[in-house]
């Protein structure tokens, strides 16, 4: 079991202690950044001190708050604040933070704001704001130097909300001003449409406004919403005559809040990139997953399209099931939509510092989905596909197992329409792949033997896949 580096801030929003901090040092572009030129700005100015090798920075870097607060508020967005990434080791280096041996990852690609760390850069900060264990957060208010140390937290409303209280009034935005937010996630299944957040950033209540979702600058759909929104409340606006085909990009567009001009245009339009979710090509998914060196830290969810779980696999036990191969087989509905979220305690995925772990989701051997390098959690959606009609399994209509219950030695009759590899899997009942083999056979009926005399006394699965078909039968061994 790895230590979380943690600190106070953990568990509370803002803290009390505060530093004053006036300083300029040079980025990993050598460019300087002052902190004092932003504040003089109006900008509020959050500093996130890190180390390349500590675990819980990289979630935090990985897990998309920073972004998602950088998107939103810093200068594509309402332009009020921001973010400075520092690596605070003294050991900091070009090759650590494009993810050489020793660190966590790529901590550069897809960074848009400000990195500081080589050269003693990031050192010299963390020795400035008395740093004591990473990550370590500061806000500076606009107008101040005064950097006050706030805590991670879960959701970018969380961290938004603690930036408000300690920042009072963080914002001078106007009585009229609407923005857009992207959304979560710009996989769509079918049957889903693009969606917008519409966001109240001004001081009265928001009761209508104009939002336009727009394809290479024209309009494809305008809704004249209407509602109540109070100030920092947000809404969600449904393009339904929108639907996406392969992978398209949009822009959102909001005008016009409560009938008149927006006293604070920046953020009021908003990029969306969309495609279409990955689609099985049956209602049967093989989901498979390797664990890394931690595999206690290891677990996974499957969510359904009203957010029901509908299975769950781990934590693994520690030691025993440590770079383990585990294959789940899962019965789903027809042409939903679900989402699969494979969970790290530690917050730096299953791959690929400590081991090489990964996920699989397999549908008639044809991969649909995989990953492992993530940061707290990786989340995938997909599409079911069409269930196979009986009288198209030809698998599943001739398949029989005999004797059942079985001593050891089980006999698999079953019809093919063509000459094949069959490949049979045979699953405890946690979903554990306990016996796997593979054999060629010809066209018609055909019967070969399983030697399950090594499981011990139970009940277990025994899946066939061929030709794309797959069949499952439950069988008993008594021993």
């Amino acid at each position: 079991m790895r230590t979380l580096l943690v600190t106070p801030a953990l568990v509370a929003g803002l803290l009390a202690s505060a530093q004053n901090q006036n300083w300029t040092v040079n980025d990993i572009n050598g460019n300087p950044v002052s902190i004092q030129d932003y504040l003089n700005a109006g900008k509020t100015v959050l500093v996130d001190i890190s180390a390349h090798w500590c675990g819980p920075c990289w979630a935090w870097h990985t897990g998309g708050i920073m972004d998602k607060l950088y998107h939103e508020f810093g200068p594509e967005g309402t332009n009020d604040l921001v973010i400075i990434w520092v690596d605070g080791d003294a050991a900091s280096s070009m090759a650590l933070l494009n993810g050489g041996s020793g660190s966590q990852g790529d901590w550069i690609t897809g960074v848009d704001y400000p990195i500081i760390g080589p050269n003693g850069q990031g050192n010299i900060l963390a020795d400035l704001y008395n740093i004591t264990a990473y990550p370590t957060l500061f806000m500076h208010c606009p107008g101040s130097n005064a950097g006050v140390e706030i805590a991670r937290t879960s959701t970018w409303q969380s961290f938004f909300q603690s930036w408000r209280n300690g920042c009072m009034p963080p914002f001078t935005n106007g009585v009229n001003d609407a923005t857009l937010l992207a959304g979560e996630s710009g996989v769509l299944c079918p049957g889903e449409h693009p969606t917008a957040t519409l966001y109240n950033m001004g001081t009265t209540n928001l009761t209508s406004a104009t939002v336009e979702l727009l394809e290479n600058g024209s309009p494809v759909q305008t809704v004249n919403w209407t509602g109540n929104l109070a100030r920092w409340a947000s809404a969600t606006v449904t393009f339904d005559d929108v639907d996406v085909v392969g992978a398209q990009e949009f822009v959102g567009r909001v005008t016009m809040p409560n009938g008149v001009a927006d006293e604070h245009p920046e953020g009021s339009d908003e990029e969306y990139n969309y495609e279409q979710a990955p689609e099985a090509l049956s209602a049967t998914v093989n989901f498979e997953i390797k664990t890394d060196n931690y595999c206690e830290e290891t677990s996974w969810k499957l969510y359904n399209s009203s957010n029901q779980v509908v299975y769950q696999g781990g934590p693994y036990t520690a030691g025993s099931q440590d770079n383990t191969v585990f294959n789940y087989w899962w019965n789903l509905n027809p042409n939903m939509c679900y989402r699969l979220e494979v969970l790290d305690a530690y917050g730096d995925g299953i791959c690929c510092t400590y081991g090489n772990g990964y996920y699989k989701v397999k549908s008639n051997g044809v991969e649909v989905l995989n990953g492992g390098q993530f940061g707290a959690v990786a989340k995938e959606p997909f599409a079911a596909g069409a269930a196979v009609g009986i009288e198209e399994n030809v698998l599943e209509q001739g398949l029989n197992m005999f004797p059942n219950p079985t001593n050891g030695m089980l006999n698999v009759g079953f019809e093919l329409s063509s000459a094949t590899t069959v490949n049979f899997t045979v699953m405890n009942l946690l979903g554990e792949r306990v016996l796997s083999t593979s054999k060629g056979f010809g066209v018609g009926g055909q019967q070969t033997t399983l030697d399950l005399s090594s499981l011990p006394h139970g009940s277990y699965i025994v899946n066939v896949l061929a030709d794309g078909l797959t069949a499952t039968r439950k069988v008993t061994v008594n021993q």
